[in-house]
């Protein structure tokens, strides 16, 4: 403190005083003024209050799976669009004061006054607290923001329940569609394998097991036809050889005959046993045992009428033989040709019944895959249509208004006071400023200490200015009083 010259500062201060007073004086005054002249700011609150689903979840659950603070998100941005501003605007005639203003201005001077705020609540932990909002808008009459905020309140309950409701409705819908698109899926794949049956019903997979018995059966038939086939060459043989050199008929047909009725007799007992007397292969040989054994007693009657034909056999009778043994051959041919062919259908269906059986899989298996997605989308479109109901009628979660919003008695702002102590103190501050710009800028030497560091000399005496008696005190001297400035030093 003992290389500041206090006295020195204080004579610049009071030198240019008229400044700082006008400085201060003009502005103090706008500030003040300003303050009082603002217009009230009225801020009206409502609240609303978040209800907890009216049917229990554990019964019956909605398809509104979002969160509530998302909901409330979601509506106020959607509030809070241009377009829905401009309409609440236009509708309650806010801005008709200012025709003048733009729609951006009107849009951002909205989305200031109004707020959404979360309310807080003091619940022991582990505790789930109640959910509810405060809506607020601030305007310059209590009423006008009052009703703002009503109108502000109803759009925000219809919105969000149209939210939810539509939703809920497009979950219905998309399960429901699925579910379409799932059952005309099923039944494409039904007719596929339909289809695919039908043209490959003899070379199924079902039917491989009953092909390899018949197979077998046929198999087993073609070689007793072969066996009984040359059973009745060698007869026919012997009963030629047996003519040629006796001149007589033996009973060689009569035992081939015999041995034939019996073969086909222990095979039928053994198809018996694996097939019904219904089967085309046990009526078959019924048919051919009853022609053998018809055949076998219109001999036997034929040989009791001709008496010792044995002793004395005649030519007719031997060409009698000899044409019946030649159709039995024929027959015998004709059946090893048709179980041949059938033999032939046979392994051709079962050659194809692996590469059939992969493509009914595959089908199977697109079947099953697609009649889980059915009965899964069935169960959730059950849930969707409760949850679709539900929103409906207001049972799950809603908004309830708890306070509707009432004009305020007593404005918020402005803070009047703080204003006009802010303008004091700019006012003051700006006093100072300019005080020491115009002594930065000012060059001139005024003390001993300048005309040293200035011209770098040590002068010998200096000689302060003496005004002369009577003579008027110069610039911002004449405004403090002279008792003041000598006291001063000035």
């Amino acid at each position: 403190m003992g290389n500041i010259d206090v006295r020195f500062y204080l004579s610049l201060f009071f030198r240019r005083i008229h400044y700082f007073l006008a400085i201060v004086a003009l502005v103090s005054t706008a500030g003040v003024t300003v303050a009082y002249l603002l217009p009230p700011t009225y801020r009206a609150n409502a609240r609303i209050l978040v209800e907890s689903p009216q049917i229990p979840t554990d019964l019956a659950r909605s398809t509104v799976s979002a969160e509530i603070l998302k909901q409330l998100q979601i509506v106020e941005l959607r509030l809070m669009t241009r377009a829905n501003l401009l309409a609440l605007a236009e509708r309650l005639n806010l801005y008709r004061n200012l025709p003048e203003a733009s729609e951006d201005d009107i849009v951002d001077d909205m989305r200031s006054r109004m707020s959404v705020d979360q309310m807080q609540f003091d619940v022991p932990r582990g505790r789930d607290a109640a959910l509810a909002f405060t809506v607020s808008y601030k305007a310059s009459q209590g009423e006008l923001a009052a009703n703002i905020v009503n109108e502000f309140v109803k759009l925000l309950i219809q919105k969000n329940t149209e939210l939810r409701t539509e939703q809920a409705s497009e979950t219905l819908q998309f399960f429901q569609h699925e579910t379409d698109r799932l059952s005309a899926k099923l039944v494409q794949i039904e007719g596929e394998i339909s289809s695919f049956k039908k043209d490959n019903r003899d070379a199924l997979p079902e039917g491989l097991s009953f092909h390899y018995s018949q197979q077998l059966n046929l198999q087993d038939r073609l070689m007793q036809l072969g066996r009984e086939e040359a059973s009745l060459r060698d007869g026919r043989l012997r009963l030629l050889q047996m003519y040629n050199s006796t001149g007589r008929v033996g009973s060689a047909v009569k035992g081939v005959e015999e041995v034939t009725l019996d073969q086909l007799r222990k095979v039928l007992i053994e198809q018996r046993t694996i097939y019904s007397d219904s089967s085309p292969g046990i009526v078959a040989l019924q048919k051919q045992i009853a022609a053998l054994e018809k055949a076998a007693a219109a001999k036997k009657t034929s040989d009791a009428k001709s008496g010792e034909s044995e002793e004395k056999p005649l030519p007719a009778e031997l060409s009698m033989q000899l044409a019946d043994i030649d159709r039995r051959l024929e027959l015998i041919v004709d059946d090893k040709a048709t179980i041949e062919r059938n033999l032939s259908s046979i392994n051709r269906a079962i050659a194809a019944t692996p590469a059939n059986e992969a493509v009914l899989n595959s089908l199977e298996r697109q079947y099953q895959n697609i009649q889980t997605q059915y009965n899964v989308a069935v169960s959730r479109l059950a849930d969707a249509s409760t949850g679709d109901r539900i929103e409906q009628r207001s049972k799950g979660e809603r908004l309830s208004v708890l306070d509707w919003a009432l004009p305020p008695q007593h404005p918020i702002g402005p803070k009047r006071l703080v204003i006009a102590a802010g303008s004091i103190v700019a006012s003051i501050m700006l006093g100072f400023g300019l005080i020491l710009a115009l002594e930065f800028l000012n060059k001139t030497i005024r003390r001993p200490s300048e005309l040293v560091e200035t011209l770098e000399i040590e002068p010998l005496e200096t000689i302060p200015y003496i005004p002369v008696r009577g003579q008027p005190p110069s610039g911002g001297l004449r405004l403090i009083p002279t008792a003041f400035r000598r006291a001063s030093g000035m």
